[in-house]
């Protein structure tokens, strides 16, 4: 998992936009909840992503699925990956995936751009069996350092999370559908800005945007900093927001947790590898990418930060 990661300008202060959890350097924290949830923390692959439970609530209509392993975001997302060699600019990794499982190994390759505040990022997924799985990267960026704006296009709809994220703390009407980010519809009735964060009230949510039109990019304004995601969108064409602020209460999150993930998909949400909308519903044809043995899928992008103009 990457992060802090530090960009730095002449004539400004260091930019530091992804996210740490308050618990995730804590030995204590990486007992109680070891993998991804004990050092929760800023971009990671997910392979396949997706939670491995299905939510109550989920409609009946929904057909099932049966995932592959056991592991919410893929085993990747829980293990330790190995070194390996890089040059002075990059960090090179692996993991091998157990025996069974229809991904063989993921290699991720993180490069600092020399003569920009830029990082690139590749991600190789080798298939051990021919499969199509659902697919996120996992960007999760601050919401402690004042406001943040989110600049985005996208040609085809959103839609709020099917049934409540968190339920009693989701502030989104559950399965509606809505052409901009700046009305998205809540569980009250009117429109929310998801456009602006933090959001005027606590809740967790998600959502998703079908069809996203060029790079994303947030513009911390109080911080005087931007920082800008941009990847294959022929690979991962929807976004999905994770917009945690404050709305789940058990440990280790209790109430305090503050972040706002960006997440380049090719899935339904985090329920692709539990269930598949109806026919009828956009986000049926988002069954994820398909992987084989004889040609490695490679996804690459890039997180770029610049100062923000007076």
């Amino acid at each position: 998992m990457l992060a802090p990661v530090h960009f730095r300008a002449d004539g400004q202060a260091d930019f530091s936009p992804l996210h740490v959890a308050s618990w995730a350097d804590d030995p204590q924290a990486h007992q109680q909840w070891p993998g991804l949830l004990g050092r929760l923390r800023g971009e990671w692959p997910c392979v396949p992503f997706g939670r491995c439970d299905r939510p109550d609530g989920l409609p009946a209509t929904w057909l099932a699925r049966q995932p592959a392993d056991d592991w919410p975001h893929g085993y990747a997302s829980h293990h330790r990956w190995q070194w390996l060699p890089s040059g002075p600019l990059a960090l090179a990794l692996r993991i091998e995936m157990p025996p069974g499982h229809p991904v063989q190994r993921l290699t991720r390759t993180v490069r600092a751009v020399a003569d920009a505040p830029a990082l690139e990022i590749e991600l190789q997924i080798d298939a051990r069996k021919p499969c199509r799985l659902p697919v996120a990267l996992h960007p999760t960026l601050r919401l402690d350092l004042g406001r943040v704006a989110l600049d985005l296009q996208h040609d085809g709809a959103g839609f709020n999370y099917p049934v409540p994220t968190e339920p009693g703390h989701s502030r989104l009407m559950p399965g509606a559908r809505f052409e901009q980010l700046d009305a998205v519809p809540l569980a009250d009735g009117t429109p929310g800005d998801f456009t602006q964060f933090p959001q005027p009230a606590d809740g967790e949510d998600l959502l998703q945007l079908m069809d996203i039109v060029g790079p994303v990019t947030a513009r911390f304004i109080d911080a005087g900093w931007a920082l800008t995601i941009d990847w294959d969108r022929a690979l991962l064409p929807d976004l999905m927001l994770w917009v945690s602020q404050r709305g789940r209460l058990a440990p280790p999150w209790s109430g305090r947790h503050l972040a706002l993930g960006v997440e380049p998909v090719n899935g339904a949400w985090d329920l692709g590898r539990v269930g598949r909308p109806p026919a009828e519903h956009p986000l049926a044809a988002r069954g994820g990418i398909a992987l084989h043995p004889d040609a490695p899928c490679v996804i690459r992008y890039r997180l770029s930060a610049r100062p923000l103009t007076p």
